[in-house]
């Protein structure tokens, strides 16, 4: 069959379309490119500023627990001096006082008490000193607010100060106070505490750290002054004279967290040693209220660094891209090549470029997802931090008092093997909030003989009020004789203690009958346990990402409990998997090794 021979200028006019259609394809492909390189990029700026936002919040907590003990630790001050007539004469009462306050606030930066009588004379202090005792200090602005404004319980909070003398000479330091009282309210004296603000700095803020050269700086934001600058060093000037000189948009943000609101933001960041050096910083802040007194907690990084994070997702979409460019190309001067007798030819490329080009997008997605998820993970483990100090403040305060009260009490032989056991758990719960502090390397394991049956009868005894409150109930079938294996107590009862939880909550909205099963067995060389509840079972959308991290179909859930419990269980060398038959419930089955895990750095 013979091919006609297409004219010469309809030939050359169809060239020049192609040609046309070519560029403006291949416009259109690089316009499509740098749009959603720029939309990642915005997304992680986004998610990244929202990561810092939430640390500089965590920490800001942190500050203010550190502050709440040492309220508590006046208030005790408080309670100790009692009647104690406030003169010379009790130098010695007082100073053995205020020892015990001082040595009860383990970890804690205050490192002075002293206690000042009517007319501002120190009368008593720990540690001693010979140069402050008996001397006038009423013109000291605590000494006033005590007299003149202050109240039974109220807390004054000095402005940030350098020290000439004393324990903390050359320091930065902070004064804490109350006022004294007698029952009639008439003035008595003041209690103070010496806060070192360097150790506040160094535990709370120059620990945090997001790549090489990110920082967390604090301001007073009540009178305008840093306290640590963006470069983590610990300050004192004015905002106008740290700021507006040479970063003007940081200024203007740190007259905006004035009104004492969380944000987010940027700004332009020269560096005072070498000003041709300028760099955008990426910044959350979060506001720190101590009685009366706002300060905003700011972390930020530099964005050159954010994009470094980012580079490697945009590297391999950028080749992706110009694959697909080339790609396109050689498809349409093909097609012009042969448009006579392939036209089909020519639908099928194009079908097949775009579909190129969607998979392409999907599997950029999928990677920048990813990175996320790492993001979040790294975060969490700087998080955790705040975490535990939310907790053994709490628990220090437990501590304390008991131990008060046993001196109080002491001398029954019962009450001091009381007083022993809630110590012994005081110190059992420190010792796992030690083992929260490493999330980012998990807690060793602590293997030891286990009677499953005993662990899971454990467990069931500490969730049996809230199953029962609820409606649910517990059924087990387990062998009447002990099943030992080896394994970690702790870790493992929090496993089960999840399962039991989540399987409460699957079952607390739906009616009729409400029940859980905890069955175990051995199959000889495994030890078998089954949790398995009578809910509506979980979607089977849902199934393969119930253990990954941060994923929860719960409104308040942390997306966490399931894949700690998987880490747990791996970790010990077993299995953990989940069957969910629609609207039968959920079952979970994990099986743990009766021997233990293998030895690794993780079990050593």
């Amino acid at each position: 069959m013979s091919i006609e021979r297409p004219d010469s200028s309809k030939v050359f006019a169809l060239i020049s379309i192609g040609i046309v259609a070519a560029a403006l394809l291949l416009g259109g492909i690089l316009a499509a490119t740098r749009s959603l390189r720029q939309e990642a990029r915005d997304k992680y700026y986004a998610q990244y500023n929202q990561q810092q936002l939430l640390i500089a919040k965590e920490a800001s907590k942190t500050i203010n627990e550190q502050f709440d003990a040492i309220y508590g630790s006046l208030k005790l001050a408080r309670r100790l001096l009692g009647d104690t007539p406030l003169i010379p004469s009790s130098r010695s009462i007082i100073k053995d006082q205020m020892q015990i306050v001082l040595e009860s606030m383990e970890d804690s930066p205050v490192v002075e008490y002293a206690v000042f009588d009517q007319s501002g004379r120190v009368v008593g202090m720990y540690p001693e000193d010979e140069f402050t005792i008996g001397h006038d200090f009423s013109w000291r602005a605590y000494y006033k607010w005590a007299r003149d404004e202050g109240s039974e319980g109220a807390l004054y909070l000095s402005p940030f100060m350098e020290m000439v003398g004393g324990l903390l000479k050359g320091k930065k330091a902070l004064i804490a106070a109350n006022g004294i009282y007698a029952a009639d309210d008439n003035f008595r004296g003041v209690v103070i505490a010496l806060v070192n603000f360097d150790a506040i700095v160094n535990q709370h803020i120059l620990p945090i750290r997001l790549g090489e050269n990110g920082y967390a700086w604090l301001i007073d934001s009540n009178n305008k002054s840093i306290l640590v600058d963006p470069r983590g060093r610990v300050g004192g000037q004015s905002f106008e004279d740290a700021f507006l000189p040479k970063w003007p948009k940081l200024y203007s943000i740190a007259m905006e967290s004035r009104n004492g609101k969380p944000g987010k933001d940027w700004y332009d960041y020269e560096d005072p040693e070498s000003p041709a050096n300028t760099t955008r910083k990426l910044v959350g802040y979060y506001p720190v209220e101590i009685a009366g007194s706002l300060w905003t907690l700011g972390v930020c990084t530099p964005m050159p660094e954010v994009d470094a994070l980012i580079g490697s997702v945009l590297k391999r979409q950028t080749v992706l891209s110009w694959i697909s460019v080339a790609s396109t190309i050689l498809g349409a001067l093909i097609l012009v090549a042969l448009l006579f007798m392939w036209n089909r030819t020519l639908t099928k490329e194009v079908v097949s470029r775009t579909e190129d080009l969607k998979d392409a997008r999907m599997q950029l997605e999928s990677t920048f997802q990813e990175l996320l998820s790492a993001k979040k993970m790294a975060a969490l483990g700087r998080l955790s931090i705040g975490i535990v100090h939310e907790i053994r403040n709490p628990l220090s305060s437990v501590l304390l008092n008991m131990q008060i009260i046993r001196r109080k009490l002491g001398g029954e032989a019962e009450l001091d093997d009381n007083f022993e056991i809630v110590e012994e758990e005081v110190q059992r719960l420190n010792t796992l909030l030690q083992d929260v502090m490493g999330f980012a390397r998990p807690p060793q394991l602590r293997l030891k003989k286990i009677d499953i049956v005993e662990l899971i009868r454990k467990v069931s005894i500490l969730v049996s009020q809230q199953l029962e409150e609820d409606g649910i109930r517990i059924a087990h079938t387990w062998s009447t004789a002990p099943d030992y294996f080896s394994g970690d107590m702790e870790q493992l009862k929090q496993v089960f203690l999840n399962l039991i939880l989540n399987a409460s909550d699957a079952l607390k909205e739906i009616k009729g009958l409400k029940l859980i099963t905890v069955h175990t067995r051995s199959d000889g060389r495994n030890i078998i346990i089954t949790v398995a509840d009578t809910g509506r079972g979980i979607p089977e959308a849902d199934i393969d990402k119930i253990f990954d991290p941060f994923y929860t179909t719960k409104a308040q859930g942390g997306g966490l409990g399931l894949s700690i419990a998987q880490n747990v269980i791996i970790r010990h060398g077993g299995t953990i998997e989940v069957k969910s038959p629609p609207r039968r419930g959920a079952k979970f089955i994990i099986r743990l090794p009766r021997n233990g895990p293998a030895l690794s750095e993780d079990t050593r």
